[in-house]
C-alpha cells in the first residue's frame, strides 16, 4: 500500500513540475515560445489548429490551463475577444498582450496605413476580390477587429523577433536564476531568424513577381516582407462548396489576372480546389498557416517559416 501511494506521490509530483508554465494561444506564437523556454520551462498551446482565434469558446479544461500557466502570450482582444475576460482574472504579471506592446502596435499601425495609401493608388486598376457571394460571409476566419488592422503578427519574421524579446524579459523576470539559459536561448533565436530570413529572401526571389490568389487574407506580413505579389483572396467557407456564381467569378479572376497559383489551405477538400481551378490553368499550392505538421520545438518558429517559403516557391516556380 505504503508503495503504492509513494508511487501516486512520484507521478503527480512528476504532473506537477511538467505542467506548461508558459500558454500561447496560436501554435505559432507556440514556436517562438519555445525557442526561449527551451531547457527552461515547458510551452503549451490553448487552441487546436483547427480552431480559428476569432471565434473559439473557451472549455473548463482551457480555464484551468490558463489558471495555472505562469505566462500567458495573447495577441489581444482585437484578435481572441473570447479570451478578454479571464485574462482579465489572471494577475498582471502572468500575462503577455502583445498588442499592447509599442514597438508591435506601431509596426502593426504603420503597416495598415502603407496598405491604405497602396489599395488608394491601386483602387483604379483592380477589382476588390474579397466578396463574392452570401456563402463568402461565412468563412471560420471571419475577422472583427476594430480597427481593420493586421494583427496576424506571426507572419512577421521582424515582430516575431520583438515577440522572443518580450517572452525573454518575461521569464527572466520569472526564473532569475535561468538567465543565462535564456539568454543563451534568445541569441541563438535571432541569429537562426536572421539567417533563415536571407536563406527565403534568395529563395523567392525568383518568384516575387507571380500572381496569385490565396483562401485566407492572413499573409500580408510574410507577403510585405518577401516582396510578394498577392492578387486577392478568396473567402469562402472552407465546408460549403461555393455556387455557381461564386464559382464564375472566382475562375475569371484567376484567368483575368493571369493567376500562376491558387492557395488552399489544410481544412479545404480537393474536391472544392477541382471546382474553382477547373477550365483554368492555374497550379494549386497548399500554405499551412498554423503549422500543422511542425512539432513545438527549438528552431519551430523558423522551421514553419521554411515551410510557409518553400509552399510559396514550390508553386509559383512552375
Amino acid at each position: 500500500m505504503f508503495k503504492k501511494t509513494a508511487l501516486s506521490l512520484a507521478i503527480l509530483s512528476i504532473a506537477a513540475t511538467t505542467q506548461a508554465s508558459v500558454l500561447t494561444t496560436v501554435k505559432p506564437l507556440g514556436f517562438i515560445a519555445n525557442a526561449i523556454t527551451d531547457g527552461v520551462t515547458e510551452t503549451e498551446v490553448l487552441l487546436p489548429i483547427s480552431a480559428s482565434p476569432h471565434d473559439y469558446s473557451l472549455k473548463p479544461s482551457d480555464v484551468q490551463k490558463l489558471n495555472s500557466a505562469d505566462l500567458v502570450v495573447w495577441i489581444g482582444d482585437e484578435m481572441e475577444t473570447f479570451l478578454e475576460k479571464s485574462i482579465e482574472k489572471l494577475p498582471a504579471e502572468k500575462v503577455l498582450t502583445l498588442e499592447d506592446i509599442k514597438d508591435i502596435e506601431e509596426f502593426v499601425e504603420h503597416s495598415k496605413k502603407e496598405e491604405d495609401h497602396d489599395a488608394h493608388e491601386h483602387e483604379a486598376e483592380h477589382h476588390q476580390h474579397d466578396q463574392h457571394a452570401d456563402e463568402a460571409h461565412e468563412h471560420n476566419h471571419e475577422h472583427a477587429h476594430h480597427h481593420d488592422e493586421n494583427w496576424h503578427i506571426w507572419f512577421s519574421p521582424k515582430v516575431s523577433g520583438l515577440i522572443a524579446e518580450q517572452i525573454y524579459q518575461k521569464l527572466v523576470t520569472q526564473h532569475p536564476d535561468k538567465k543565462a539559459k535564456l539568454t543563451e536561448n534568445l541569441m541563438q533565436f535571432k541569429h537562426r531568424l536572421s539567417e533563415t530570413d536571407k536563406a527565403i529572401h534568395q529563395q523567392l526571389a525568383t518568384v516575387k513577381d507571380k500572381g496569385y490568389y490565396t483562401f485566407h487574407d492572413a499573409y500580408g506580413y510574410f507577403e510585405q516582407a518577401y516582396d510578394l505579389k498577392p492578387l486577392g483572396s478568396f473567402t469562402i467557407n472552407p465546408s460549403i462548396a461555393p455556387g455557381a456564381k461564386t464559382l464564375r467569378e472566382i475562375q475569371q479572376n484567376i484567368r483575368e489576372h493571369k493567376a500562376t497559383c491558387l492557395f488552399t489551405e489544410p481544412q479545404f477538400t480537393p474536391k472544392v480546389v477541382e471546382r474553382l481551378s477547373k477550365g483554368t490553368t492555374v497550379s494549386i499550392g497548399k500554405l499551412d498557416p498554423m503549422g500543422g505538421n511542425i512539432p513545438l520545438s527549438k528552431t519551430a518558429y523558423t522551421d514553419y517559416l521554411m515551410s510557409l517559403a518553400n509552399s510559396f516557391s514550390q508553386c509559383l516556380g512552375k
